[in-house]
C-alpha cells in the first residue's frame, strides 16, 4: 500500500514528541506508548505485504514500502525517543558491518504483531511471517539489534528515508537484522499464513531484551578484581567492564546453532542454564538459585530425557 507522503518533509527536521505520563510507569511519547517495567513500546501498524521479497520488517511512507511487511504512520524520531528513554544507546557512532559474521552494535530486542481477530487478541512474533529463501524455512526466532540510525548534515536519516527495521544490512534504519543471510537482499520474502489482511490495524510490541555476552568474553572476579577459578567466591564480569554483569551470555557451535545460555544479575549466575546439542535438541538444564545449583535434568541426542 502508499501512504501519502508531503515531498518537501524530507527536508523538514524530525518533529519533537510530547511526553506525557499516562499512569504509574507508562508514558506516552508522540505516537508511541511506553511501558517502563515491561521494557517495551508499542505503536500502530498496517498490513503492507502478503507475498514476494521483503528487505524490511517496517518502513513509513517515505521508505521501500514495495519491499516492507508492515508500514506505519508513527514518527521515526518519536520511536527512536521511546528507546533512548527505556536506556538503549544504539551503536553509539560504531560501524554497521556488512559482512554477516560480525556483530551489530546495539541492543537486542524482540519484535512481535498483536490484532484483533474474532474478538480475541493474537500476539505473534514477527519472524514467523518472513522466509528465509535460501534455506527455504521461515526466519530463525531471536531478537533483532537496535542501532539507533545514524545523523548526517543535522539529519535523522531514518526520518528522511522512512526505512526503519531492516532484515538486510541498513546502517541508516532504525534496526538490523543480526542473522546471516542479511548482506543478500534477494533472501528474504513474506509468509502469507497467519497474517491480518492487507491493509489491516495491527500493533507492533518492541521489547527490549537483557544484553548478550559471548562465552568466551566471561571471567570471574574477586573482590580485589583478581580473575578466580569458576567454583571460586566472586563474580561475573564481561571482560573490560569494572561493573558486574547482568543479563544473558550465549555459547554458539561453529555452525551458529545456540550451545548454551546462561543468566546473570549483579555478577550471579540466576535462573535455568541450558545447553543444546548441536543438532538443536536440549542437552542438559541446571537451574541456578544465589549462584548455586539447586535442580538438573539431562537428555540424549535423541530427545529421550535421561533419568537417574
Amino acid at each position: 500500500m502508499a501512504l501519502a507522503v508531503d515531498p518537501l518533509d524530507e527536508e523538514k527536521p524530525p518533529p519533537k514528541p510530547t511526553v506525557k505520563e499516562i499512569r504509574p510507569g507508562v508514558f506516552q511519547v508522540g505516537g508511541v506508548l511506553l511501558e517502563k517495567s515491561k521494557r517495551q513500546i508499542s505503536f500502530p501498524v498496517l498490513i503492507n505485504m502478503h507475498e514476494g521479497l521483503l528487505e524490511y520488517i517496517l518502513v513509513t511512507g517515505k521508505g521501500k514500502t514495495h519491499e516492507s511487511l508492515l508500514v506505519t504512520l508513527t514518527e521515526p524520531y518519536h520511536i527512536h525517543v521511546a528507546m533512548l528513554l527505556l536506556g538503549v544507546k544504539g551503536a553509539a557512532g560504531k560501524e554497521v558491518p556488512e559482512d554477516p559474521r560480525r556483530p551489530i552494535p546495539g541492543e537486542p530486542f524482540s519484535i512481535e504483531l498483536s490484532w484483533k481477530k474474532d474478538g480475541k487478541t493474537i500476539r505473534a512474533p514477527v519472524e514467523q511471517f518472513v522466509r528465509n529463501r535460501l534455506l527455504k524455512k521461515p526466519m530463525k526466532p531471536g531478537p533483532f539489534t537496535y542501532n539507533g540510525s545514524i545523523v548526517f548534515e543535522g539529519m535523522f536519516i531514518a526520518h528522511r528515508d522512512g526505512n526503519l527495521f531492516s532484515l538486510i544490512t541498513a546502517p541508516a534504519a532504525l534496526a538490523n537484522n543480526p542473522r546471516m543471510g542479511r548482506h543478500d537482499d534477494e533472501n528474504w520474502e513474506a509468509i502469507k499464513k497467519g497474517l491480518p489482511p492487507l491493509d489491516g490495524n495491527a500493533t507492533l510490541i518492541v521489547k527490549l531484551l537483557a544484553p548478550m555476552a559471548k562465552l568466551m568474553e566471561m571471567e570471574k572476579r574477586d573482590k580485589v578484581g583478581n580473575i578466580v577459578g569458576q567454583p571460586e567466591e566472586g563474580l561475573w564480569h564481561k571482560r573490560g567492564e569494572s561493573n558486574p554483569y547482568s543479563g544473558v551470555v550465549a555459547g554458539h557451535y561453529k555452525n551458529g546453532q545456540m550451545e548454551s545460555k546462561r543468566v546473570y544479575e549483579k555478577g550471579v549466575q540466576v535462573g535455568t542454564e541450558t545447553h543444546w546439542y548441536d543438532n538443536g535438541n536440549k542437552r542438559l538444564e541446571l537451574v541456578y538459585k544465589e549462584g548455586k545449583v539447586t535442580a538438573l535434568k539431562q537428555w540424549d541426542a535423541d530427545g529421550k530425557e535421561q533419568r537417574k
